[in-house]
């Protein structure tokens, strides 16, 4: 049963965007509203795109790079408090991780389509 779960995890981690489609369907069963699906689709996604750069990192370089995908992180937390404490909308928490995090998912798709073709390009160029 372990080894069930830990190959469908794997495949998760290997594949984020199937977390995208299985929730956005489901919740957009669970709910009927589009817009509602796909945000939290994207939510769910992104907790697996950091884990899956950070992989394929190890894969292709053969270490971590998990400290570049934190500061990433942190520095989109500045940049959209101070975004907002420039522009005198309300300052909340709440807001700023959540814009930050859907942030973090265009970036770091961005980077897993990048990476996937390094990988793909170097692994045929090592042969």
């Amino acid at each position: 049963m372990s080894s069930v779960l830990g190959a469908i995890i794997a495949t998760l981690i290997t594949v984020p965007y199937i977390v995208f489609f299985i929730v956005n369907k489901s919740v957009y069963k669970l709910t009927g509203k589009r817009k509602k699906a796909f945000k939290t689709g994207t939510d769910f996604t992104t907790f697996f795109l950091f884990i899956a750069i950070e992989r394929m990192s190890v894969e292709i370089w053969g270490q971590s790079y998990y400290w570049v995908l934190i500061l990433l992180f942190l520095t989109g937390c500045l940049l959209f408090t101070l975004f907002i404490w420039k522009n005198d909308i309300e300052l909340s928490v709440g807001k700023i991780l959540t814009l930050n995090w859907r942030l973090q998912f265009l970036i770091l798709s961005f980077g897993y389509f990048l990476l996937m073709t390094y990988g793909i390009i170097d692994r045929i160029l090592e042969i």
